[in-house]
Formats: C-alpha cells, sequence, structure tokens
C-alpha cells in the first residue's frame, strides 16, 4: 500500500473508532433500565383490577362444601399455577430427550474477492522459488455443507439429564398433590367459620348493640352518682369483657366471609348462602395411630418430593463419574463449493475422533465426592422430614381428641348459659332484675353459643387436618378441574366420608401382596383410577 493511499486509510480508521465507541456508549446507557412512573403502575393495576373482575364466574345456587372447594381448585390462582408447573416440567423432559440425539448442522456462505487469491511457492529444500504467481479459488464462489456428530459421553450426559428432568416432573406433580392439599384445607376451614358466622352473625349485631346502650347508661349512672360506685364498676367490667369477645368473634366471622369469596372467585360484596351447616358431631371410635403415622410416611407429598430430589442428586453422581470416560464420537459431513477450479467440488468426510479432559481425571474424584454429599444430604432431609410428619400426625390426633373434649365443654357451656338467660328473662319480667342485668346474660348466653357453634366447626377442621397429616388426597393431582360439575360431585363423594366423621381404610393391601396402609381415595390419570401408591410417570424410568 502507498503513503498517499495509506494517509487516506488513517482518518476513515479513527472515523470508524469513533462511531463504534459512540454506539457503544449509546448501548450501555439504552441498558440502565428506568423506574416507572406513578402513571405506570396506576394503569397496571386498573387493567389487573378489570382482568380480576372479568374472570369472575357467577355462582348458580347455594354454596355446599363440596361446591366451595371445587370452585377452590378450579379458579384459584395457585392451583393453576401448580398445574402450569406439571406441563411445563413435561415439556422440559421431552426437551431433554431431544439433547440425546445426534447433532446435525447445515452451513452455507458465499464470498467474493477484489482480486484472485494468487500466490507463488517456495521449495522447502532450495529455498528456491518453484512455481509462478497462481491462484485455485474464484474472486467470487459458494460453499456449503452438512455436519453430523456424535459423541457417547455428551450422549449418555444427556440421558442423565433427562433422567433428572423425569423426576423433575414428577415432583411437580407430588408439588401440586400438596398445593391441592393446603387449599382444601384453608377452603375447609374458611367454611365452617363462615357457616358458624351464617348462623349467628344476624343475632350478634342486635346483642352488640344493647350492649353498647347498656354500657353508655351504665356510664351516665355513674357520672349522676345513682349507685355504687363499685357495683357500676363491676358491671362496666362484665359488659366490656363480653363485648370485646363479640367483636372479636364477629370481625373472625366476617373477615371468614371475606376470604371464602377470595377462594370461590366472587365479588367480595356478593351475597353466599352456605346450607353445609356444622351439625353435631359423630367421633371417631378408634384412631389407629401406628397405621395413621405409616400412611404419613407413604403418602405425604414432600416425602415424596425429597425422594425424588435424591434421585436426581444421584444422578449428579454418574455424570461425574461419566466426565472422567473418555469420549469417543463419530463425525461425518458433506460438502459442496461452487468453486469451478476444483477437481471435485462435492465431496463427503466421514471419521471417528476420541477425546479425553485430563482436567477431569484430576477434579474428578472430588466433583464425585460433592455429588455423592448432596445424596446423603437429601437423605437427612427426608429422615427429618419424616420426624416432622410423625409429628404432625400425632398432633393432628392430639387436637382432634382435644376438640371433641372442647366441643363437649361448649355444649355444656351453652346448656348452662341457656339457662341462666331464661331464668334472668323471667326474673326481669318479674321485677326481680335490672334490664342490665337481663341484657347481660342475654349477651353470655349468645357468647355460649357462638362458642358452641365454633367448637362444632372446629371439630370439623381437626378432622380434616388428619387427612392433611396423612397426604390423603381429596382430589387426585392429575384429575381434570375443567369440567365444574364432574369436580364438585368428585369431591362431594370425598367429602361424605368426612362429614360422617369416617377415616379412610388403612388396611388395603398394597402391591407387594402384604397388608398395607394404602388409603382408598386414589389418584388418577386422565380420570383412570390407578393405586394409591402408584405415581403417573413420566418418559425416563427411574
Amino acid at each position: 500500500m502507498s503513503r498517499h493511499s495509506l494517509s487516506h486509510a488513517r482518518p476513515s480508521l479513527a472515523l470508524s473508532s469513533m462511531a463504534v465507541g459512540l454506539l457503544l456508549l449509546t448501548s450501555a446507557c439504552g441498558v440502565r433500565p428506568k423506574p416507572l412512573t406513578l402513571h405506570d403502575h396506576i394503569a397496571r393495576a386498573d387493567a389487573d383490577r378489570a382482568a380480576v373482575e372479568a374472570h369472575y364466574v357467577p355462582l348458580k345456587g347455594d354454596l355446599t362444601l363440596g361446591t366451595a372447594i371445587a370452585r377452590a381448585l378450579k379458579f384459584n390462582y395457585d392451583a393453576q399455577v401448580a398445574k402450569l408447573e406439571i406441563n411445563q416440567q413435561e415439556k422440559q423432559v421431552d426437551l431433554s430427550l431431544m439433547q440425546m440425539l445426534p447433532h446435525l448442522a447445515a452451513d452455507a456462505g458465499y464470498t467474493q474477492r477484489s482480486n484472485n487469491n494468487a500466490a507463488e511457492s517456495i521449495d522447502w529444500f532450495s529455498n528456491q522459488r518453484s512455481l509462478d504467481y497462481s491462484y485455485s479459488e474464484q474472486k467470487a464462489h459458494g460453499a456449503g455443507d452438512i455436519s453430523f456428530s456424535w459423541n457417547v459421553m455428551d450422549a449418555g450426559i444427556s440421558y442423565f439429564s433427562a433422567r433428572q428432568q423425569s423426576y423433575r416432573a414428577l415432583v411437580a406433580v407430588e408439588r401440586r398433590r400438596r398445593a391441592i392439599n393446603d387449599l382444601v384445607k384453608a377452603v375447609t376451614t374458611t367454611y365452617w367459620e363462615a357457616a358458624a358466622g351464617q348462623v349467628m352473625l344476624p343475632r350478634l349485631e342486635p346483642i352488640i348493640k344493647s350492649a353498647e346502650t347498656m354500657l353508655a347508661a351504665s356510664h351516665s349512672a355513674a357520672t349522676d352518682h345513682l349507685q355504687s360506685p363499685l357495683l357500676l364498676l363491676d358491671y362496666q367490667q362484665n359488659i366490656i369483657q363480653i363485648l370485646g369477645d363479640l367483636r372479636r368473634i364477629r370481625d373472625e366471622l366476617v373477615g371468614a366471609r371475606i376470604q371464602l369469596a377470595s377462594f370461590i372467585d366472587v365479588p367480595q360484596d356478593m351475597p353466599l348462602h352456605l346450607t353445609t351447616l356444622p351439625q353435631a358431631v359423630q367421633p371417631v371410635a378408634e384412631l389407629d395411630t401406628p397405621a395413621l403415622e405409616r400412611m404419613g410416611l407413604i403418602m405425604r407429598p414432600e416425602l415424596r418430593m425429597e425422594v425424588y430430589q435424591q434421585k436426581i442428586a444421584r444422578q449428579d453422581v454418574y455424570k461425574e463419574i461419566l466426565k472422567m470416560m473418555p469420549g469417543i464420537g463419530a463425525i461425518g459431513n458433506g460438502n459442496f463449493d461452487s468453486n469451478a477450479l476444483l477437481y471435485h467440488n462435492i465431496w463427503g468426510q466421514i471419521g471417528v475422533r476420541g477425546t479425553i479432559n485430563l482436567i477431569n481425571l484430576i477434579q474428578g474424584p472430588q466433583a464425585i465426592s460433592v455429588a455423592k454429599s448432596g445424596v446423603q444430604i437429601s437423605e437427612i432431609r427426608r429422615m427429618a422430614l419424616s420426624v416432622a410428619v410423625l409429628t404432625q400426625v400425632n398432633l393432628s390426633i392430639q387436637k382432634y381428641r382435644t376438640s371433641l373434649d372442647g366441643l363437649q365443654t361448649a355444649r355444656e357451656i351453652n346448656t348452662v348459659s341457656l339457662d341462666m338467660e331464661r331464668l334472668a328473662n323471667v326474673a326481669a319480667t318479674a321485677g326481680a332484675q335490672s334490664e342490665g342485668d337481663r341484657v347481660r346474660h342475654q349477651m353470655a348466653a349468645l357468647l355460649g353459643q357462638l362458642s358452641y357453634s365454633r367448637a362444632l366447626a372446629q371439630t370439623h377442621q381437626a378432622l380434616a387436618n388428619i387427612y392433611a397429616s396423612i397426604g390423603v388426597d381429596l382430589v387426585p393431582a392429575t384429575a381434570d378441574i375443567q369440567d365444574l360439575d364432574h369436580l364438585t360431585a368428585q369431591v362431594e363423594h370425598s367429602i361424605a366420608g368426612w362429614q360422617a366423621g369416617k377415616l379412610p381404610d388403612v388396611s388395603i393391601t398394597d402391591n407387594t401382596g402384604g397388608t398395607g396402609t394404602t388409603p382408598a381415595p386414589a389418584p388418577t390419570t386422565a380420570d383412570k383410577p390407578v393405586a394409591m401408591d402408584q405415581t403417573p410417570t413420566s418418559s425416563i424410568p427411574g
């Protein structure tokens, strides 16, 4: 290149460098995000509110416990996310299987030079020029190739990765089981509270207003010194304590109705008529604690998830062992070049190649040790979960027994308070007792009725907690929740035993031919019943 052309090239190079620098600077400034404005947040909130209200599904007729659970399973966003996660993990399994296929790539291009790629040759021994300038490539030509490669070690690693992904899909199934069980437990608890509120709130509000009126009158009497200060203070203390309990219970019952409306996906101001009311509880005749403990260890989703996590960790051990082995692979390609100066412009190539990473031989034992530690940690974590499950099962059994005792106490208190209210009304009518004392006994009687109604609901909840602690599926994780009527019928059939105070049969024969503790309700795959100790599997075997 001449000096004149070089002097012209330098400014062009400088301008190009400045343009590239300016482009990089602009890109760097564009990477830094700008915070959303208040207007953006308002628009987003309005859009979310409109989307939530648009998804409300009208409630047809009365609301039973089965309908509430079915609607929650169908419309609750957490349950939908858990279902979508299963679908996502299953797609990941298919993608992992594709990673085991050979690599197949196609490449094509076109090049053009301003002059021919001419060159001379120098003899190696004599260091003399042996040929004139010549070229074997046209100025413009196109080339393309398709290549195939497959490595045994990469395929093996992909195989174990696919197995890991298949276990993750099974973990997603168990995670959805847990989400369903948690949702059923929450809906059941909220429904019984709302049912108690439906019965007691209409009677609660007038009593609270009467008590507030009587308390204000007592303050006026104290100001006018119409009665003994000590008697007035004692009376006010009793009224305030009972009034505080009534207000607290009222807030809890109203809150339960709001929460229930959220679960079943209806507007908060929509009137609900609950028809499944807490009736007299039939205590479970006998609770076989060892059988329930074994059922919990078999069926709890958390333990099953941890088993799959341990299998996932074990695949890492196999992968690290495989990385220490030599990788043997086959390669092949077909090529085409439009260069007319070539004698063969279409040709094929095939070969075998073996490679080994020497660094893996050094760090491999340590990597295998780390992977084995992951398996051991998962084992210990599962043992810790097993202890926690056993504790939860025993606590749920104890709470159920305590709830039965509390129900009996609440029933007796309710009977006594109703008798006191009746006698107070008679005495007030005869003029032997003040109106304030009559209202105070009426409040105490209502508080006793509230306690008894809530004790009934808590007993039903305690029985449902036993089901949750042992991992019984009210609705299988793979059940179809699109058909609301079918889902409602399935839920109603499943909770019929709950309302009758019956636990599932814990002496059903297992797959080994012995006597196990698998419960009667069974998970399903595509509405086809299978045994409870069977789990839907993915494409890769365990």
